[in-house]
């Protein structure tokens, strides 16, 4: 076959022509249709790659059969999307070449099967984790890669990024114990909802209840809904039933506007009235009055090391599972003091 010149304003017709297919061919093998002979596949990827019909990145794609996207599988039914995390995923992702495809419907086996069988994601990244969570074990029975931001009750050959809850909850107890708090709540979301338990709730709660028991402190769990009106009832319940608290924990957004909400309407102070701690990122915390001392949640990290996992796997399918726990950071600033009566 003769050399030929590239030329941007090749068209199909023409690749149809100078491989001797019809240009329904040509368009079979562009929109990765399996129904082509690998032979003719390959003669007209040769014509393509010499004239010079599409862009480097748009050959790779064809070539290797891979669609240049990472999914992230953001479910919502219980958290409202945390954007730091799929943007440190993205930014990690980048560098590899590919770019973020975000999902927030729910999937049924068969969509998710379906977004790979389709191209539509070369791996993908399932966030707001179940403790039975089927989409880990449906993936990996399939062979089809994936990193999970959480974890479930059994993990066996999965791969995952998570906050080390426990640790929070525990350094969040110790230190409010330390100023000498005897009776701290916790205020979370309930962790079972539409018959669904969610992981990072349940393993928070579990935690808290543990602290406490070291500590040989009443745990005064409490729950409440997914909305901030929901969260808000909840904190008032829990003010008005236990006015001896000193202290409140809370490790998601929504329960600590809740919380602050329901501590001004009570014309309560913090620190003087009510200890917090929170759950969050540097920049909220600093933004509240007083500012919130937190056991940082490490969104960053967590998206930075999902995004290095999956990359890894899509580079080594025979890798091993690899589980990474990444541990918050107590900051102290002005929400937390001394109870005024520490013996309360």
């Amino acid at each position: 076959m003769a050399a030929r010149h590239r030329n941007s304003k090749t068209t199909i017709v023409d690749i149809a022509a100078a491989s001797g297919v019809s240009i329904t061919t040509v368009s079979r093998i562009l929109n990765h249709k399996p129904d082509v002979a690998e032979t003719t596949r390959q003669r007209v990827l040769h014509v393509m790659d010499e004239i010079g019909f599409a862009p480097q990145s748009a050959w790779r794609q064809i070539r290797s059969g891979r669609s240049g996207l990472i999914g992230v599988h953001v479910p919502q039914d219980f958290n409202p999307p945390n954007l730091h995390v799929i943007m440190s995923a993205a930014l990690g992702v980048e560098d590899a070449g590919y770019s973020i495809n975000i999902i927030t419907r729910t999937l049924n086996d068969a969509d998710l099967l379906g977004i790979f069988r389709s191209r539509e994601v070369d791996g993908i990244i399932l966030s707001e984790v179940l403790t039975d969570d089927r989409r880990p074990g449906l993936l990996r029975d399939h062979g089809y890669p994936f990193v999970m931001i959480g974890h479930r009750f059994d993990n066996t050959g999965l791969s995952f990024v998570d906050v080390d809850v426990d640790h929070a909850i525990e350094t969040a107890i110790d230190h409010l114990v330390g100023l000498g708090h005897r009776s701290v709540a916790l205020l979370t979301f309930d962790p079972v909802i539409r018959e669904e338990r969610y992981g990072f709730t349940t393993w928070a709660l579990n935690a808290y209840e543990q602290a406490c028991h070291r500590y040989g402190l009443a745990p005064l769990p409490c729950l409440g809904g997914l909305t901030i009106e929901e969260m808000s009832a909840a904190a008032r319940c829990m003010l008005d039933s236990h006015p001896g608290i000193t202290a409140v924990v809370a490790p998601q957004e929504v329960s600590v506007v809740a919380l602050l909400r329901a501590v001004q309407e009570r014309g309560m102070r913090i620190p003087d009235d009510l200890s917090v701690i929170a759950m969050l990122g540097e920049m909220p915390s600093e933004l509240a009055t007083p500012p919130l001392t937190t056991v940082a949640f490490p969104a960053d990290e967590l998206g930075s090391v999902a995004a290095r996992m999956l990359l890894d796997r899509l580079a080594d399918s025979g890798s091993s599972a690899e589980q990474a726990w990444i541990k918050s950071v107590l900051t102290v600033r002005g929400s937390t003091a001394a109870p005024r009566n520490a013996n309360t």
